[in-house]
């Protein structure tokens, strides 16, 4: 069984290492970052930018028409950041979406409009939480945009999930309050192996 290596970096890294990051990351990302009013929003900009940079080939990253990242030639990867982690995860040959999501006891009500039949009798927030992130991790992977997530199943939190007629292994799991999904295309199982970034 294969093993996807999922970084993970928390804010308070990147501003301790702000000025660093800042020369380290290209200008375009820089000066997107800096079009960002509040800190947290240019920290996670700037977190997402260097994860990139360090651990992508080097290479041109190009966006589809449904601002997908893309690095020409591969690896496939994807990013994703919620409350003050950013993680990134990348794979060789397979189609890749990853989304991590605080767990906040506030914001349950609103999974609640994106579950399916299947899924509207789940009370337990921690669950609903990962069937949300489960069901954005799919919508990463499949490079496209969906006006209805609803149309998206998030169980299981573990296995395969067919949509629109394709196979997509996904995982998801809880890393200190947070619901970290990751869906590969293709039904081939992996092990999540989560990295947290501890220097810069």
């Amino acid at each position: 069984m294969s093993t996807i290596d999922v970084y993970i970096l928390h804010t308070s890294l990147v501003k301790e290492k702000f000025d660093f990051v800042f020369s380290f990351v290209e200008k375009s990302r820089q000066d997107k970052a800096l079009k960002f009013a509040h800190e947290k929003d240019r920290l996670l900009s700037l977190g997402a930018a260097y994860l990139m940079k360090k651990y992508l080939p080097k290479g041109r990253i190009i966006e589809n028409e449904n601002r997908k990242p893309y690095l020409e030639g591969g690896p496939f990867f994807n990013i994703s950041h919620s409350g003050e982690y950013i993680v990134f995860a990348s794979h060789p040959t397979r189609e890749v979406g990853i989304d991590i999501e605080q767990v906040r006891e506030d914001k349950v009500d609103a999974i609640k409009y994106v579950l399916t039949n299947e899924e509207k009798d789940i009370t337990d927030p921690v669950k609903l939480f990962q069937i949300w992130s489960n069901k954005e991790s799919l919508i990463k992977c499949l490079s496209t945009s969906l006006k209805d997530i609803r149309s998206v199943g998030g169980l299981p939190l573990e296995g395969v999930r067919i949509f629109d007629g394709e196979s997509y292994f996904t995982k998801s799991t809880i890393y200190r309050g947070y619901s970290l999904s990751l869906t590969l295309k293709g039904k081939e199982p992996f092990e999540l192996n989560i990295k947290p970034v501890e220097s810069i």
